[in-house]
């Protein structure tokens, strides 16, 4: 590789790096999707092999875009009264505990160029007087298929105060997906306690 292009891949290194930097507000557009995952592969393509670089990075991009989230954010729906007046909770809790109630991918039959919206709803349950305190709550997901998981993302914390919450993230579906069914796997955890639910989704061709 010569001088210039070592220089490229050295400037396209760093500025994605900025780039994920700046992906961490909650509610916030973390990533453009498998786009941004063509478009990198693409500059990393050019700066080692010019025009034709491009054309090979951009596929090598593309097919990295499982690992993107394109959108997250979460609401909470509902108070703690409201939580334990809906699900029939009589009795407190001695501890922090959460519980998924159902999680859904919408559409459930999607092709290769859209996104799929997975939601997760769940309940903070906490001991009695602490609900306004809040608990840090941790969430992840994996995506497989085939039993195989092609993505999985880090655990993220956020402060939560008790009750009901849907988190929400949208997962673009790159260009050269596999047609076939795939599974998301949210895990939700404070604490000691956690609790896991799929969504499953088709990938049309």
């Amino acid at each position: 590789m010569s001088p210039t292009a070592t220089s490229k891949v050295a400037a396209l290194a760093l500025c994605c790096g900025a780039l994920s930097g700046c992906a961490t507000g909650e509610g916030n557009q973390q990533l453009l999707g498998a786009g941004l995952g063509t478009a990198l592969g693409c500059g990393l393509g050019y700066a080692i092999g010019g025009d034709k670089g491009c054309a090979v990075g951009g596929a090598l991009g593309a097919a990295a875009g499982w690992g993107v989230v394109a959108q997250y954010q979460a609401t909470q729906v509902r108070s703690a009264v409201q939580d334990q007046a809906i699900y029939g909770v009589t009795e407190p809790v001695a501890a922090n505990k959460v519980q998924i109630r159902k999680g859904t991918a919408t559409p459930s039959t999607v092709r290769p160029g859209s996104n799929v919206q997975i939601d997760t709803d769940y309940s903070l349950l906490m001991p009695t007087g602490t609900a306004a305190q809040g608990a840090d709550v941790q969430e992840s997901f994996s995506l497989k298929k085939d039993g195989k998981a092609l993505t999985t993302s880090a655990p993220k914390t956020y402060h939560r105060p008790a009750g009901g919450w849907v988190a929400t993230k949208t997962l673009p579906i790159p260009q050269n997906a596999e047609p076939g069914t795939y599974v998301v796997e949210t895990k939700v955890q404070v604490g000691s306690s956690y609790d896991t639910d799929e969504a499953v989704f088709i990938v049309g061709s």
